[in-house]
């Protein structure tokens, strides 16, 4: 079941009359009203019929009638920011407004009519608001406004010193909200750092499980490597050798019966060095140059020439390139 809120008292202050209504929801639960003389008497009133209803109200309400309230209709003032609008209207309050020997309270802001804008202004006796609030600060009642009737709703005729009040309050309040949010980000600055914390953590401990793991993968990779690598050699070699031997073969069945094959150096890329000896140098390069036995042979360095069992020989090095790919 739902608590019934606190009914709103709201009062409704004429020349030398006060109309209170306490409100629930809109709905009036009791009514009431009273003479006054003097703004001194005005605050007795206010205490008085704050006190008189059966519920206990808690906030207050105020609408001034006309008078002693005043209003007015500005035209051709400077465009000005609405704070600035309230004081410069203060500041000229005795051009806009009749002075009956009492400081005014007044407020302005602007509207828009069909026409553009304008300003409405407002104005009322001082001692006449500062008599109901201290009538509601006596009951105990919270002042939420205290407006002129039919007029705009941002219209507010509280006194100097509850302005001064309010204006307090609303500057501490910000300071609180300003120094709540700095306090909510430091704590999630510092809630955010803990848990980056924690997670690096975490993450180095996992990276530290599988360490041993991924070192040991490694190593089988560089042993798989190390194999595939031994492997290419090996098929290299036997490819090599092959051909090495296709090569030789070739040199041999090239060379004329008059000379003879001392040394024979095959390199990977297919190039090498024959070397041997034979009655004609010149002879064994040109056999091997007309079989194509291997690619461009060529002699290196003079031709020696001995002698052997009698017979002359010339000792001859032929050297080869690669075969093109």
């Amino acid at each position: 079941m739902r608590l019934a809120r606190a009914p709103i008292l709201h009062l409704t202050v004429g020349v030398s009359q006060v109309r209170a209504e306490a409100k629930r929801h809109g709905a009036i639960v009791w009514a009431g009203e009273a003479i006054y003389e003097s703004a001194a008497d005005l605050a007795d009133v206010v205490a008085r019929l704050a006190a008189a209803p059966t519920e206990r109200c808690r906030r207050l309400r105020v609408t001034l009638e006309r008078p002693p309230a005043q209003t007015r209709t500005l035209r051709d003032l400077p465009p000005v920011r609405d704070r600035e609008l309230a004081s410069l209207v203060a500041n000229q309050a005795g051009r806009f407004f009749r002075r009956n020997g009492a400081p005014l309270v007044t407020d302005a802001t602007w509207v828009t009519t069909g026409t553009g804008r304008v300003t409405q202004a407002a104005a009322v006796e001082e001692p006449l608001v500062a008599a109901i609030v201290t009538g509601a600060v006596e009951a105990g009642l919270v002042v939420e406004r205290i407006a002129p009737a039919d007029t705009c709703p941002g219209l507010q005729l509280f006194p100097a010193a509850e302005r001064a009040v309010r204006e307090r309050a609303r500057r501490r309040a910000v300071t609180w909200l300003a120094l709540a949010a700095l306090a909510t980000w430091m704590l999630a600055s510092g809630a955010y750092g803990i848990r980056l914390m924690l997670e690096r953590r975490a993450v180095d401990t996992e990276i530290a499980a599988t360490a041993a793991p991924l070192a040991a993968l490694h190593d089988v990779r560089r042993e798989m490597r190390a194999a595939e690598a031994m492997v290419q050699a090996l098929a290299d070699a036997r490819r090599s050798r092959g051909q090495a031997l296709a090569t030789l073969g070739r040199v041999n069945g090239a060379l004329p019966d008059s000379s003879v094959l001392t040394s024979y150096m095959w390199r990977a890329d297919g190039s090498g060095v024959l070397a041997g000896v034979a009655q004609r140098a010149t002879e064994v390069l040109a056999a091997i140059e007309r079989s194509r036995a291997v690619v461009d042979p060529r002699g290196e360095g003079a031709v020696v020439r001995e002698t052997l069992a009698g017979h002359e020989w010339e000792r001859f090095t032929i050297i080869f390139g690669a075969p093109t790919p």
